[in-house]
């Protein structure tokens, strides 16, 4: 097993480069001058066009945007690796500082979204698999699909209307106005950045329940489309694996229905779901930033999506950088997670 996750990792420098490659030569497409914005702390109100001209230049110079492809592409590589990520007019913090304190909040989201959705989808794709073409399984496969193709954004809204506005019981943001005052003290000690577990280790239970409270919404709005895809993936594939012949075999020895679908047939049937988990996190990511908008929830998407609609460049790359890095670590996890499941992969 050692040996397997030795090699995936070893796999890593190579699709990083690939991506990093692809994204350089993107924002290589600007001009000069914008990409030089990136090194440029802040426009001061009190310079002329000539002076601010002038700082812009030297920027070109210090930082080699003049050189050549390769040469340029190093430099940037290594800002990247120094934490050089540029410096964010809108979040008027360096980009690194800014992705650094708002990505535990879109982590906890993501989580609190994931985690019940794959226990759901496996539970109800196994039933529906069981109950083929019966009562059970006409229910999840209409419930699924219809979460699968139901916009997030639009369940938001409704979610917002119905459990805040009419209801009162979910609101939106990340913690309510009396909580931010005691998270932000000396007293709360934030050892992880995601709210509920910092709740549990400062045993402030009255912080953890408001933090729920207000991952509720949000998570389900993610949560709905994730289970969605993996409830039909997982009824199909076990569906598949209930008619191989080892599971024909385990019939005709007579063993309860029950034994062959935990001990026999979920094992190799979940072996998809895991695959496409991977897929459904970028999947995601890409959400995440209407979410976090829609219940004002202040996570990495949000602020991403008020700063590039300010022409924000670094937050922009900065953001590219970790949507992409969140999404290679995602399959690194389903990789290993696979070769848990199912050792034979172990020898590829």
């Amino acid at each position: 097993m050692l040996k397997f996750v030795l090699r995936r990792l070893l796999v890593l420098p190579v699709v990083i480069f690939l991506v990093t490659t692809i994204l350089f030569l993107l924002i290589l497409q600007l001009p000069v001058e914008q990409r030089a914005q990136v090194y440029v702390p802040s426009a001061n109100p009190h310079l002329s066009a000539e002076e601010y001209d002038e700082l812009v230049q030297k920027t070109i110079e210090r930082y080699g945007l003049d050189q050549p492809f390769y040469v340029q592409y190093l430099n940037w590589i290594r800002n990247l690796i120094q934490g050089e990520w540029g410096y964010s007019p809108a979040w008027r913090e360096p980009v690194l500082e800014g992705l650094r304190r708002r990505a535990p909040a879109t982590l906890e989201l993501t989580l609190f979204a994931m985690v019940p959705s794959v226990i759901l989808a496996v539970t109800l794709g196994t039933v529906a698999a069981k109950n083929g073409h019966r009562l059970p399984d006409h229910v999840v496969r209409v419930t699924a699909f219809v979460g699968w193709a139901f916009p997030p954004f639009i369940l938001a809204l409704m979610l917002m209307n119905v459990f805040y506005a009419w209801l009162g019981w979910f609101p939106p943001s990340r913690m309510s106005i009396w909580a931010s005052p005691i998270v932000g003290s000396d007293s709360f000690q934030s050892y992880t950045g995601l709210l509920t577990l910092d709740a549990l280790l400062n045993a402030r239970l009255d912080i953890l329940r408001d933090a729920v409270q207000h991952l509720v919404l949000p998570a389900a709005s993610l949560a709905v489309i994730e289970w969605g895809l993996l409830t039909r993936v997982m009824r199909s594939s076990t569906m598949e694996v209930l008619r191989q012949d080892y599971i024909v075999t385990a019939r005709a020895k007579g063993l309860a229905e029950q034994d062959i679908v935990n001990q026999h047939a979920r094992r190799n049937a979940v072996l998809p779901v895991i695959s496409t988990g991977a897929a459904v996190t970028a999947m995601l990511i890409t959400w995440v930033v209407v979410i976090e908008t829609i219940f004002n929830f202040n996570g990495v998407g949000r602020w991403a999506v008020r700063a590039m609609l300010q022409s924000d460049i670094p937050v922009a790359v900065g953001f590219a950088v970790f949507s992409c890095s969140v999404t290679i670590l995602a399959s690194l996890i389903a990789d290993v997670l696979y070769a848990v499941v199912d050792p034979r992969v172990r020898v590829f």
